[in-house]
This record gives C-alpha cells, sequence and structure tokens, in this order.
C-alpha cells in the first residue's frame, strides 16, 4: 500500500514545488491510481476559489474531488511567509488541524502527494517549521532544487537537515526554473547536475524541462511535462520506496 504517501518539500521557495507534486499526481493518475493531493497551507490566495492558487491546481491535475479545505486547511491573502501572514490575518495555524486533514485524506486515496510551504525551516507557528510538520507526518520525501547558481548548496544543506531527523529522501529532483540560455548557463546547469550526482547519497533527477508556458495553459503543460523521462524514473522511485 503506497497509503503514506510522499511529502514534496524545496530548498527554496519559487523552485517549482507545486509543478512537480501536480505533475506526478497526473501521471500517476494516468496510471490508474487514486491520488490525494495536500498543500496545507498557502499564502498569497486572492480568493477562496481562485482558479490559479496552488492548492486548486493540484486539485485539477490530481482530478481529484476532495474539497479544498481538506487540501488546504490554512490560506492567506497576505503574500508572506506563513507565520507573518497568520498573525496579520489573526488565524493561526494549528499542526493538529492540519494533520486531523491529513489523515482524512491519506485514508481516502491510494497515495496522497503533500507538498510543503517555501523551504523546510519556514516557520508555521511560534514553535514548529516545515520540518517538524514532515516529521509528524511519517511521509518520505522529494525534494526539489534549482538546477542554476545556488543549487548545490542549498540541496546539500537541505538534504543533510532531513538526514539528521532520519527522515528518508526518495530523491533530489532538480528543476529548471528559468530558461537556460548561452553556454555559460549550460555549463552551470551541467556542472550543478554532476556534483550533486558526486555529493549526495539520494538518486539526483532531472533537470526537468523550464516549462514558460504554465501561467497560458496549466493542464496542458501539466500533461507535457507528465512525458518527461525524468517523471517516469520519479514514478518508479516512489513506487519502489512503497514497497
Amino acid at each position: 500500500s503506497m497509503g503514506n504517501g510522499v511529502f514534496v518539500t524545496g530548498t527554496d521557495t519559487g523552485v517549482g514545488k507545486t509543478v512537480v507534486t501536480a505533475v506526478l499526481a497526473h501521471y500517476l493518475r494516468r496510471r490508474g491510481m487514486d491520488v490525494g493531493v495536500m498543500k496545507p497551507v498557502e499564502t498569497g490566495v486572492v480568493s477562496p476559489t481562485s482558479a490559479t492558487s496552488d492548492s486548486t491546481r493540484l486539485k485539477e491535475a490530481a482530478a481529484t474531488q476532495d474539497e479544498l479545505g481538506l487540501i488546504r486547511p490554512y490560506y492567506f491573502r497576505t503574500p508572506v511567509a506563513p507565520l507573518t501572514a497568520a498573525r496579520l490575518e489573526r488565524k493561526p495555524i494549528r499542526l493538529p488541524a492540519i494533520l486531523s486533514a491529513y489523515r482524512r485524506l491519506r485514508a481516502r486515496h491510494e497515495v496522497l502527494l503533500v507538498e510543503g510551504v517555501g523551504g523546510f525551516h519556514v516557520p508555521l507557528t511560534k514553535s514548529a517549521d516545515v520540518l517538524d510538520l514532515i516529521q509528524r507526518t511519517k511521509l518520505p520525501v522529494i525534494v526539489v532544487g534549482r538546477v542554476g547558481l545556488g543549487g548545490i548548496n542549498h540541496a546539500r544543506l537541505t538534504i543533510e537537515s532531513l538526514r539528521q531527523r532520519k527522515i528518508p529522501v526518495i530523491a533530489l529532483v532538480l528543476n529548471q526554473t528559468v530558461r537556460v540560455q548561452g553556454a555559460v548557463a549550460v555549463q552551470q546547469a551541467r556542472s550543478t547536475m554532476a556534483l550533486l550526482r558526486e555529493f549526495v547519497e539520494v538518486p539526483v533527477i532531472g533537470p526537468l524541462p523550464y516549462a514558460g508556458e504554465l501561467e497560458c495553459g496549466w493542464m496542458s503543460a501539466v500533461e507535457k511535462m507528465a512525458k518527461a523521462a525524468a517523471i517516469k524514473q520519479l514514478a518508479g522511485l516512489i513506487t519502489s520506496s512503497a514497497r
């Protein structure tokens, strides 16, 4: 059973966690699996039913009928760090409420993909951050990082922190967050991939192709990326981990 699912975290904000989670959900669903998705906390949500929020996009990619209140227990309009948004909007984040929604979703689906918010040391409450939430779910982790400059240091620090907490890492997925143009940028990307494969002791997957069309055609871009060999490889690692 893959009932426990996977937690998708990132080396930073804006590295493509939502894209990786959505593409993976779409890929697994197209192969006959019952997939649930969750984004416990989201900030910068214009309206509760916004079609461009991360949670709504994950729901669409997984083609699930789960209510947004379970998929996204906490949302905030202010586009700042979760704890700051919670304080500004006087809506404190409570881990037990997140974990209750998580258990309900996990019971409904064959596999549950949970996407974090920002990097994993982003505080959710005064005493708990995303890393604490990961530990409470007892889920293995997929780390999403960027393939450009800074990617090596951020990825190694993230994986080392997870290992210190004895949280299993399924893979490091590197994403092209910007279009790689020019010989220098190509060399930087190749160097990042090569050195991470040499120095981290987890599978390094990617880089996923840059998807500039995400904003103007979300699902068509997700369907296109789901055909990438890296996604097939990632799905295989998840299945092996579940076994």
